[in-house]
């Protein structure tokens, strides 16, 4: 599909009048002029350049027409008119005594005036910020400014081996009854399969607990928030605060009974997720969640 928009009709009051002001105050050219009949022309203006948007000036034909000259979008900005050089375009609009609506102004996006023309329509002038992408070298790079993570709770390691001793407990409870009760399974190399699975499932979970344990940690800055986990391949998370839509404690049964809790973080980031942080004193993940309540407020606010 290749669609683009054409010519934009502006109603007016007079052909003749309406391109004497535009030709001459903003200096557009004169694209076509065309008598259709006694009453109607096909007039077509342009800004000077290679933009390829037309602005065809449709005079009012009836009472309600004449009564949306100058006012066809209920008092907003109308048209939007990029220049190359605003100063100079400017310093125009104020040689011809064109009533400046809003003094010129940098944004993010340029720098922009309003102003009225002849029926009243209001348009930006706007000099686009020029793009730049130039290469920043190694030396530039501003340096990293390291941060102290507070670890979580030593009483976390028990309450992960005590989750995990009650999972290989489930596990045995429901298999030592397969093994008695179906013959399939008593065979030597099955059994000695079976435990030597779960020995090697032992010991890898014992060294995600001590590895993984050692690797936990956070810590809370003015703008955002750090979270590192992993045991293998170490992930440090950097949450700004603006990325959080929501936060909740999660506490298990294990853990209630050392008095723990997580933080479960909602983000907006795709490529974060969910992030949690486990191992927190239940006051400490409150007074968490209830200071990023208070970040996600203040930065819905702003």
């Amino acid at each position: 599909m290749n669609q683009h928009l054409s010519q934009i009709a502006i109603v007016v009051d007079d052909y003749d009048r309406a391109i004497a002001y535009y030709t001459q105050k903003l200096h557009f050219e004169l694209v076509e002029d065309t008598i259709l009949s006694e009453t109607k022309r096909w007039v077509i203006i342009k800004p000077r350049g290679n933009g390829n948007c037309r602005l065809l000036l449709a005079k009012a034909a009836n009472e309600e027409q004449s009564s949306r000259i100058g006012d066809q979008t209920g008092g907003r900005v109308f048209l939007f008119l990029h220049t190359d050089n605003f100063q100079r375009d400017y310093q125009n609009l104020l040689e011809q005594k064109i009533p400046i609506v809003r003094e010129p102004s940098k944004e993010a996006f340029g720098t922009v005036a309003v102003f009225q023309d002849l029926y009243g329509n209001l348009w930006d002038l706007i000099e686009p910020m020029a793009f730049t992408n130039n290469p920043v070298t190694s030396s530039e790079i501003p340096r990293y400014a390291p941060t102290v993570l507070e670890p979580v709770e030593a009483t976390y390691k028990k309450v992960l081996y005590l989750s995990w001793s009650l999972f290989f407990l489930i596990l045995t409870v429901i298999a030592i009854p397969l093994f008695i009760w179906v013959d399939a399974l008593q065979k030597n190399w099955i059994i000695f399969s079976t435990v030597g699975a779960l020995l090697l499932i032992c010991f890898t979970v014992i060294a995600f607990i001590e590895i993984g344990f050692k690797n936990l940690a956070w810590a809370i800055r003015e703008k955002d928030l750090i979270c590192r986990k992993g045991w293998i391949f170490q992930d440090t998370h950097i949450i700004p605060f603006g990325k959080v839509q929501n936060c909740v404690i999660q506490s298990g049964p294990i853990g209630r009974k050392f008095g723990l809790a997580s933080i479960k973080l909602m983000t907006a980031a795709s490529h974060l997720g969910d992030i949690s942080i486990n191992g927190l004193k239940k006051e400490t993940a409150e007074q968490l969640k209830d200071w990023m309540t208070e970040k996600m407020v203040r930065n819905e606010s702003n």
